[in-house]
């Protein structure tokens, strides 16, 4: 009497998993050639933040060189020549494109930038200040001389009132002009004064104002009547 065959366990467990990672397999194209691996995104620029928030003169000038390369380009520009439609760079502003073009650190830059931004604006702060305080001063001096010179105590107490007011606004100017800017700010007012002609050559071609100032009010001396 013949005896079936018995199969082997060890066999029987291999048989059932290379047929089931024959399904899970993925399909082969027709041509025996695995797809390519999609390439990974490239990685975003970083840039370590001084922990002392204060610019180098290095920095300045490669600022400085991506505004002065868009003043140089501005004319180009402006006679029609643009990036061909769909070029990546069309979609960045341009200083941006020409800080990537020039190979700066584009989180850098941006980080320059703003630190630059915001020295130029305390420095045309601290201007505004003390030429509005100059004005208050020769304002209440021109004041003072009419009250000695009124013909009328009517007119002297007017001007007395007027005198006080522009007093009290010269008196406001002072305090903010003795509130002081954070040290970092203040260095970097310092670093970037010897290149203040350059960032007014070209700083005009950011499409961007500056930060908003404490613009204070005018004040003219009003005539008595």
């Amino acid at each position: 009497m013949l005896r079936r065959p018995v199969a082997c366990p060890a066999l029987v467990v291999f048989l059932v998993l290379a047929a089931g990672c024959r399904r899970d397999a993925a399909p082969v194209p027709a041509g025996g050639e695995l797809p390519a691996p999609r390439p990974s995104a490239a990685p975003r620029p970083v840039y370590k933040v001084p922990s002392d928030g204060k610019l180098s003169q290095a920095q300045v000038e490669a600022y400085l060189g991506v505004l002065e390369k868009l003043k140089r380009d501005e004319s180009r520009t402006a006679a029609g020549a643009r990036l061909a439609p769909g070029d990546p760079l069309d979609l960045v502003p341009p200083d941006v494109a020409v800080a990537k073009m020039r190979g700066l650190n584009l989180a850098e830059y941006a980080w320059v930038k703003e630190r630059v931004l915001e020295a130029e604006a305390a420095m045309l702060n601290e201007r505004l200040l003390a030429d509005h305080l100059s004005l208050l001063e020769r304002t209440l001096a021109d004041l003072k001389a009419r009250r000695q010179a009124a013909p009328d105590e009517g007119s002297r107490k007017l001007l007395a009132e007027q005198i006080a007011n522009f007093a009290a606004e010269a008196d406001r100017t002072r305090r903010e002009a003795r509130e002081k800017e954070a040290d970092a700010v203040r260095a970097n007012m310092k670093t970037i004064e010897a290149f203040r002609a350059r960032l007014e050559a070209a700083g005009d071609v950011l499409d961007h104002p500056l930060p908003a100032l404490r613009r204070p009010s005018p004040a003219p001396a009003p005539a008595p009547r």
